[in-house]
């Protein structure tokens, strides 16, 4: 278990799939690739998260491994989806980025640059990576949840892959 304070990180979803327990709400950062959400539900019942909150699901941007479990995961939590208005397109499957298809999802909230969702998660429109990337920063905690606009690997931050980015030079100059 990755645990700190409210903040929980799901283990093999290879998304990086964060879970923040609030009073009232229960937020899903990102859903991961399909199967992914029966690691996720399993560590939501496993550690009591869903009691007596509202789960919502924030989508940082509609890349297959980031969306690919986003309708059994909505469904099995009866959740709310958000994302940032330009992704929502991509979110209901109107548009497609990439060769691979997720399940289409109804999109619940749409969020903009400054919106500040649950009273503490400020969103940051990133565009660059994909039109509608978003960086969460939890301004109780001072965690940034990022997406793919960047990657740790041995503590140092690396800019995603350019080839991964559908305009790695706006992607660069966030």
């Amino acid at each position: 278990m990755l645990a700190l304070g409210d903040i929980h990180l799901v283990e093999g979803t290879n998304a990086n799939v964060y879970l923040i327990a609030m009073p009232t709400t229960l937020i899903v950062v990102d859903a991961g690739l399909p199967g992914m959400e029966r690691l996720v539900l399993k560590y939501v019942d496993e550690h009591g998260l869903a009691r007596n909150r509202e789960p919502l699901i924030i989508v940082t941007h509609a890349h297959y491994d980031h969306v690919g479990g986003l309708k059994k995961l909505k469904e099995a939590l009866n959740a709310r989806v958000a994302c940032h208005a330009e992704e929502e397109p991509y979110v209901k499957g109107l548009k497609y980025i990439g060769r691979y298809k997720h399940e289409p999802v109804d999109v619940d909230l749409v969020l903009r640059d400054g919106d500040l969702v649950a009273g503490r998660l400020l969103v940051i429109h990133t565009p660059g990576h994909t039109p509608g990337s978003i960086c969460l920063l939890d301004t109780a905690t001072k965690a940034l949840f990022t997406g793919d606009l960047v990657y740790e690997e041995s503590g140092v931050l690396h800019e995603i892959p350019r080839q991964y980015s559908l305009n790695p030079v706006m992607n660069r100059e966030q």
